[in-house]
């Protein structure tokens, strides 16, 4: 399992996260580049600090670890709470979209 803590980076398959907008993140892993709600849903959680499975593309909420994959926002284990936005940004191309 490759987690680290969100904005630290070991080396260039890291996984990186780093706060774009107020409302999103960019998480970069394994060469894709996802953009992802910057808060949790549950109480607001910096996810911009959490921590990244790059094996399993999941972030982790550093309050109350509620833990989300990067493909699809999905809520995959912690605190009951709503999905996150994810948008799958291809390598490259790093426009942050409107919000919604």
């Amino acid at each position: 399992m490759t987690a680290v803590p969100a904005g630290r980076r070991r080396g260039s398959d890291e996984p990186t996260v780093r706060q774009v907008t107020e409302d999103l993140v960019l998480v970069e892993v394994g060469g894709r580049k996802v953009l992802a709600a910057a808060v949790c849903p549950h109480r607001g959680g910096r996810l911009k600090y959490g921590r990244v499975d790059g094996d399993r593309l999941r972030i982790t909420c550093p309050l109350h670890h509620t833990t989300f994959d990067l493909t699809s926002g999905a809520r995959l284990a912690g605190a009951a709470c709503a999905d996150i936005r994810v948008v799958d940004v291809l390598p490259g191309e790093l426009s942050v979209p409107e919000p919604r």
